[in-house]
């Protein structure tokens, strides 16, 4: 499993129907949004990464964030996973990070992610079940993106900028 960034333009289009994804033009300049792409309903979700915090020791695991080595190097929120066509990602070279504190984090959180890839497809498919037949508490759905309507905003996105439906990243995984 690698880390990728994805492309502004997109995050931003989608951020103005769901407040819950960030808006990068805000954002660090240095920092671009970087996660771990997952099959989930057939479809590729870009799940973001969040760096380490103090907090996140204290923080138990939840369904929707999964810490990374007990929160030690940060976590891997599902709640924001966002369906990502291909072409809207890059993946991220480590070795080629000017920032060497920076890459030996996210060195960190790649083997910690490499080591649990499993678990966390299996948590993100999961998630995203519970999200959409209503099997989950309030504050459970609270903190979640809107992942279907996030999946038809993906759909008139890619018509609008004309993003063949074969360009979208469907990844199989395969246990």
């Amino acid at each position: 499993m690698d880390l990728y960034k994805v492309d502004k333009e997109y995050c931003n289009y989608l951020h103005y129907y769901e407040p819950k994804i960030p808006y990068i033009e805000k954002e660090k300049k240095n920092r671009p949004f970087i996660g771990v792409v997952l099959n989930v309903n057939g479809k590729s979700f870009f799940a973001p990464l969040t760096s380490p915090k103090r907090k996140h020791l204290y923080m138990k695991d939840m369904q929707d964030f999964l810490k990374i080595d007990g929160g030690k190097w940060g976590g891997i929120n599902l709640n924001n996973m966002l369906p990502i066509p291909k072409s809207y990602i890059e993946r991220i070279d480590l070795a080629n990070l000017k920032n060497t504190k920076y890459q030996d984090i996210l060195e960190k959180q790649m083997r910690w992610i490499s080591q649990n890839e499993l678990r966390i497809h299996n948590r993100a498919r999961n998630l995203y079940y519970l999200i959409l037949h209503g099997h989950t508490t309030p504050a459970l759905l609270s903190r979640c993106c809107n992942f279907l309507l996030l999946e038809k905003q993906c759909e008139t996105f890619m018509k609008e900028h004309e993003v063949r439906e074969e360009e979208i990243l469907y990844c199989y995984f395969s246990a």
